[in-house]
């Protein structure tokens, strides 16, 4: 089939762009190379031997690291940057006047989005897992990851936060990839699943999406993609509501009894939680979860099920789930700033800013003190109401200026409007001032969050005392 793609006039046939994935003589280049799903993609491309070159606006760890591997790697986006290139692979993050993607129209050299590349990369192998949702994909990744790699199955992996090797993707064999499909502009109707998990569904990403109704249309569209079968959270009515409508084969879990698996927690431990399993009300397993936030039971049952429905023995599962440490960024102990307990959190929407804060209370068993970078204008402005109920659970809240993202900004759509409005305990203050209100105005357990780069703000609260 061919494909009209966004920024040039040329066309590229989907067999031409799998073709471009194996062959060794490619000359692929990556817009945005240092990004994380653009740096794990290199990283495969590399490892097949394809040719590799890329930009980025400023060198990091990442790209410092395909340069060594023998990646062409460019700080600064310029014109010259792809000459050489076969093929150009760029993200949403990238405006239409970048100079490389207008040279590569001048070029005629195709341009694909990275969900593009990504949907011809997985034809390649023989089952392939899509974990979806708007909150979650990233931790139930991570556990499949942590579940099949001690199957000897040894699955490629492609996630949004790093993994159990420090790195947010793994190189396996050619028999099961297992990844996160965001919905972001519909970039998940570019995959191909076998297997397809929806974890849940909100409205989010109010700049592309117009109502709940277009996200449910575009998560029916995904999930009937999947060959084999679909699972959702059958307790999530969003889901619930649009299940019918999946052209596939639909599993349900939660913990209502009309779902086909549910779980029931049956123990608490000081961190993390122990369940049980039941498929149609047979007992399946008890399990055990090491980590916190009872949200994250839900999440370790997807996995589990889709474990299950791939013949993976119970008792391995749970041995499996039991030394499971998280991942980055999700509820994170990164150390201590003047004896208070300090969390890194990677928690933007409302729903998950309340699971999280309440999650940490139940920890820390202390006032909680959040710093919150809200992220992109629309989804502030969309979410207001629901953002203040959220962010006014934390017993101090302290609100630095918006990460913009993509976007520019929106009139009357501010953090320090925000504060004025949650009111009690909430105080806005620019990024360099944070410290200063965190020692006068605040006490308890502190917990940094957000979806934005919030690197030095976290460096300075738990290094300055060091």
């Amino acid at each position: 089939m061919s494909r009209k793609r966004s920024y040039v006039n040329e066309e590229i046939s989907f067999g031409q762009l799998v073709r471009l994935t194996e062959d060794k003589n490619s000359r692929l280049h990556f817009i945005g190379i240092g990004g994380v799903s653009m740096y794990s993609l290199a990283r495969i491309a590399l490892n097949e031997g394809l040719i590799v070159s890329g930009s980025d606006r400023e060198a990091s760890e990442r790209t410092v690291a395909l340069s060594d591997l023998g990646a062409r790697v460019f700080l600064g986006h310029s014109a010259d940057n792809i000459t050489e290139a076969e093929l150009v692979i760029y993200t949403h993050a990238i405006s239409a006047d970048n100079p490389e993607l207008v040279r590569a129209k001048e070029l005629k050299i195709p341009c694909v989005t990275r969900a593009e590349y990504m949907g011809a990369l997985m034809m390649k192998y023989r089952s392939r897992i899509g974990v979806s949702g708007t909150h979650g994909k990233s931790t139930v990744t991570a556990m499949l990851d942590c579940i099949f790699c001690c199957n000897d199955m040894m699955p490629t992996v492609l996630s949004g936060a790093n993994l159990s090797s420090g790195e947010p993707f793994r190189i396996g064999e050619k028999e099961l990839m297992i990844y996160e499909a965001c919905e972001y502009k519909d970039s998940f109707l570019n995959f191909f699943p076998t297997v397809a998990i929806a974890l849940n569904l909100e409205l989010d990403h109010p700049d592309y999406f117009a109502d709940i109704d277009a996200l449910k249309e575009s998560f029916v569209k995904a999930m009937s993609r999947a060959t084999e079968f679909v699972l959702i959270c059958g307790d999530d009515e969003n889901l619930s509501s649009v299940s019918d409508r999946i052209r596939a084969r639909v599993l349900t879990f939660g913990m209502s009894d009309a779902n086909d698996y549910r779980y029931e927690i049956v123990g608490y431990k000081e961190i993390g939680f122990q369940f049980a399993v039941f498929k149609n009300r047979s007992f399946v397993g008890e399990f055990e979860l090491n980590i916190p936030g009872e949200f994250n039971v839900a999440n370790a049952t997807a996995a589990i099920v889709t474990a299950l429905e791939f013949g993976i023995d119970a008792v391995l599962i749970a041995e499996r789930l039991a030394s499971f440490q998280g991942i980055e960024r999700r509820l994170q102990y990164i150390g201590k700033r003047q004896g208070r307990a300090v969390y890194y959190d990677y928690a933007h929407h409302p729903t998950e800013i309340a699971a999280s804060v309440n999650a940490l209370k139940m920890i820390t068993r202390c006032p909680l003190t959040v710093i919150f970078k809200p992220h992109t204008f629309s989804r502030t402005k969309a979410l207001w109401d629901k953002m203040c109920a959220a962010l006014s659970l934390a017993d101090y809240l302290i609100l630095t200026d918006i990460y913009p993202a993509r976007e520019t900004p929106i009139e009357g759509i501010t953090s320090k409007r925000l504060a004025e409005q949650i009111g009690n305990g909430a105080i806005y203050c620019p990024e360099e001032d944070v410290l200063i209100a965190l020692d006068i105005y605040t006490r308890g357990a502190v917990v940094i969050m957000g979806a934005g780069d919030l690197l030095d703000i976290k460096n300075k609260v738990i290094n300055e005392f060091e």
